[in-house]
């Protein structure tokens, strides 16, 4: 698909998960947008024995919530919701740790919208996107544009990156470190923010689509590259070197969304013969994609890791959906095992989690969950998933 990367990208299908749009359908369900919380870990052998995965005590948002994307160390949660003060349409919010209501973020200058929080630091800085409304000839149009907000119920603010055209922030480490792209008038590139200084991350050779996803805490970037032929390759940027992170079993698709403070990598990947509709959770690890083996439909989809914590344990989407809101499983792997969080919590009526999009330390998981009502109609809010003590 044909792009004009100095304007407002339009989609290709390998970006569709990552959500420069807010893709909904008709019955109001989002399509997840990869969250970053970042830290460590490294897959584990899968283990007969290992232990069960913990139970979780479930905290679903309230109706304003339609999705949590990510949680930082101290609790603090990140999301996407309807937003009363502008008539009820979608914008980013905060929620401080300990409390349950959405404080909406403003977003920065005048007739700009539709704020998105893609990352949060443990000094609770966020960064995102919102889209800006700007003149060109014949009318006007909405351009995507990189935003950081320093607090819950602070002004939002420009980030300044390529400022006539197109870009976005994807992730912010504690030392405010933000990563993110941006579009040129040929193609889109990567870029890291230190302090007040942009610099232009290399891109793969012979790509016109490479990006920034995530950063740990050392600044070491993970993203992608789109290559000739409707292929993807995940990506690893440290100190200022590109390597390629591998593919699976021979496969030609890959991404990573989210490294850890060891250093590992988390994404997604396709084996041999398969599309990226066809992709499987993995972790890279010594130039190869390692599957993580999460649960699976037939036919159905794509999986995703789309966060790790320094305690190794990953979570993301499967590629299962079992009813009609296009929003596939929640899963959490740890000690070699995937697990479905459908069955870490006590049964509840007409809700269902879906894909979990962060986790901290504390183990602490967020995610979108699926409510049915009685009609048939389907929405979605966020949850937040507590370890319950062993006992």
């Amino acid at each position: 698909m044909a792009r004009n990367p100095g304007t407002y990208p339009l989609m290709t299908p390998q970006r569709l998960y990552r959500g420069r749009i807010s893709m909904r359908l008709p019955f109001r369900v989002a399509v997840l947008a990869a969250g970053a919380v970042i830290a460590g870990g490294g897959v584990a052998v899968p283990d007969a024995a290992a232990a069960p995965a913990p139970r979780y005590r479930l905290v679903l948002g309230s109706a304003k919530t339609l999705e949590y994307r990510g949680i930082n160390a101290r609790g603090d949660i990140i999301g996407v919701g309807l937003d009363p003060a502008c008539f009820g349409r979608e914008e980013g919010f905060v929620i401080k740790a300990g409390t349950t209501t959405p404080i909406f973020l403003a977003d920065p200058g005048t007739n700009n919208q539709n704020s998105v929080p893609r990352s949060i630091n443990d000094q609770g800085v966020v960064v995102g996107r919102y889209l800006k409304n700007v003149v060109v000839p014949g009318g006007a149009q909405e351009i995507t544009r990189p935003a950081i907000w320093p607090g819950p119920g602070s002004a939002g603010s420009d980030l300044g990156v390529n400022p006539t055209g197109s870009a976005d922030a994807f992730g912010i480490n504690d030392h405010q470190q933000i990563v993110g792209w941006q579009g040129g008038p040929t193609s889109i590139t990567p870029w890291q923010r230190n302090d007040t200084t942009v610099t232009n991350l290399p891109p793969l050779g012979g790509s016109t689509d490479t990006e920034a996803l995530g950063e740990n805490s050392d600044g070491v970037v993970v993203g992608d590259a789109a290559v000739p032929g409707g292929n993807q390759v995940a990506l690893e940027w440290a100190n200022g070197k590109l390597i390629t992170l591998g593919q699976l079993n021979g496969g030609a698709w890959s991404e990573a969304l989210a490294i850890n403070t060891a250093g590992q990598a988390v994404g997604s990947a396709a084996p041999a013969g398969s599309s990226l509709l066809d992709s499987h959770a993995v972790m890279f690890s010594g130039g190869k994609a390692i599957d993580l083996n999460v649960p699976r439909g037939v036919n159905q989809g794509t999986a995703h890791a789309t966060a790790i914590n320094t305690g190794g344990v990953i979570v993301g989407d499967d590629a299962v959906f079992p009813d009609i809101s296009g929003i596939s499983n929640g899963f959490v792997y740890r000690d070699g095992h995937a697990t479905e969080l459908n069955s870490l919590i006590k049964r509840t009526p007409n809700v269902r989690l879906g894909g979990a999009t962060g986790i901290n330390d504390a183990g602490d998981i967020v995610g979108t969950a699926v409510l049915t009502a009685p009609d048939g109609m389907v929405s979605t809010v966020g949850y937040e998933l507590l370890p319950i003590p062993a006992t």
